[in-house]
C-alpha cells in the first residue's frame, strides 16, 4: 500500500498513525511554520493527491462554536467559565477526545467545589459544541454518547396541596386583586409559567368539541406548544370578561409575588410561596392522581424526564407521610382474624 502526499510546500515527517477514529493521520511541519502549528492529511490511495485541514484543539472549537452560533450574551459567559476550567484541566485536539477524557473533565469540575447544577450546566455547553464538531465532521459523537452525565441537583419544590389550594381560594382578598388571583388559578390548573399566562391572548384560546384548549408560544424554549384543558381551567376562561387581546390584565403583575405572601399569610398557609409554585402544585397534583409521568412530562413541556422524577419523588415521600399517619388498631390480633 502506498500513500502519495502532494503539497505546495517542503515539509517534514513528523509522526504517522491512526486517530480513535481509525482515520489515518500524518503529522507534518514546514518550514518557517509555527512549531505548533501540525495539519491532518486525509490521505487518498492511489496516484490523486491528499487534502488537508489543520488540527482543532477543543478550546478552539469552543471559541469558534461561541462566534457563529446564535448564543445570547448571558449564555456565552458560561461558555467563557466553562473555557477557563477547561484551560486548567488541560486542552486536547477533537482528533484524540475519548468518553474517558470528558469522563474525567466531568470529575475535575466536581473536584472544584462546583454544584451539581454548574457542573451540569458546563457539560451541556460542551456537548453542544461537541454536536457542533459532529455536524461537521469533525468528532464521533458516539464518544459523547458513552459518557455517564452528572446528575441533576435534587432541588426543593415548594408546592400547595389540594386542601391548601381550596383554603387559599375560598379566602377572601380585595378586589382588586381578582386579576392576580384568577392569575395564579390558572397556572395552578394548566402549569404555565408565568411569562406564559401574562403573554397568553384569546388568540390562543382554541375550541375543539365544545372543549377548550390552548395553541400557545412557551417563552422559555421558544417552541409552539398546544395544551388542553382541565375543567377549572376551561370554567375560569369562559367567566373571564375580555377587554382587550391578552386574556389577563397583568398591569400590576410586577407585584404578584408580594401579594401572594399576604394571601397566604390570610390562609393562614406557613410555606414560601411564589408565582412559580403553582407549576410545581400542578405537576404533584397530576402524579398525586396517578397520571403517567411521561404524561406528566408532556403537559409540563420538560425536555427531560429527569426533571419530572423530581416530582414524582416528592409525591413518594408525600404519600409515605400519608401512610405512617394511619392509626394502630389497639387489641387486634391478625392470628385469630
Amino acid at each position: 500500500m502506498k500513500v502519495i502526499i502532494k503539497t505546495n510546500f517542503p515539509f517534514d515527517v513528523q509522526n504517522i498513525g491512526f486517530s480513535s477514529h481509525g482515520e489515518l493521520v500524518i503529522t507534518l511541519s514546514s518550514e518557517g511554520e509555527n512549531p505548533k502549528n501540525s495539519y491532518v492529511y486525509e490521505a487518498e490511495f492511489g496516484e490523486s493527491s491528499a487534502t488537508t485541514r489543520p488540527l482543532v484543539t477543543l478550546l478552539e472549537q469552543v471559541s469558534n462554536y461561541i462566534t457563529k452560533a446564535n448564543i445570547k450574551e448571558k449564555t456565552k459567559s458560561s461558555y467563557h467559565l466553562m473555557m477557563k476550567h477547561l484551560e486548567n484541566y488541560g486542552d486536547c485536539n477533537l482528533e484524540d477526545i475519548t468518553t474517558e477524557y470528558i469522563q474525567n473533565f466531568i470529575t475535575y469540575l466536581e473536584k472544584q467545589g462546583l454544584q451539581r447544577g454548574t457542573v451540569r450546566l458546563y457539560f451541556q455547553k460542551l456537548a453542544c459544541v461537541l454536536n457542533d464538531a459532529y455536524k461537521n465532521e469533525l468528532f464521533d459523537e458516539r464518544i459523547l454518547r458513552r459518557v455517564k452525565r452528572p446528575k441533576r441537583e435534587q432541588s426543593k419544590k415548594s408546592f400547595l396541596t389540594e386542601r391548601e389550594l381550596k383554603r387559599l381560594f375560598s379566602t377572601a382578598m380585595p378586589e382588586k386583586y381578582d386579576n392576580m388571583k384568577n392569575m395564579f388559578l390558572f397556572s395552578c390548573s394548566t402549569g404555565l409559567r408565568f411569562s406564559d399566562v401574562a403573554n397568553l391572548q384569546w388568540k390562543n384560546v382554541k375550541t375543539h368539541n365544545k372543549h377548550l384548549f390552548l395553541e400557545y408560544h412557551q417563552q422559555k424554549t421558544n417552541t409552539n406548544e398546544v395544551l388542553p384543558l382541565c375543567a377549572q381551567a376551561e370554567n375560569l376562561l369562559r367567566s373571564l370578561k375580555r377587554s382587550g387581546s391578552k386574556v389577563f390584565a397583568n398591569e400590576f403583575s410586577q407585584n404578584i409575588n408580594k401579594f401572594l405572601k399576604r394571601w397566604c399569610k390570610a390562609a393562614k398557609i406557613r410555606k414560601k410561596v411564589s408565582f412559580h409554585t403553582a407549576r410545581h402544585s400542578f405537576c404533584v397534583m397530576l402524579l398525586t392522581y396517578d397520571v403517567s409521568i411521561y404524561t406528566v412530562q408532556q403537559l409540563m413541556c420538560h425536555s427531560d424526564i429527569d426533571t419530572t422524577k423530581i416530582y414524582a419523588d416528592i409525591t413518594n415521600k408525600t404519600k409515605n407521610r400519608a401512610v405512617k399517619k394511619l392509626p394502630l388498631f389497639d387489641n387486634f390480633d391478625a392470628k385469630r382474624a
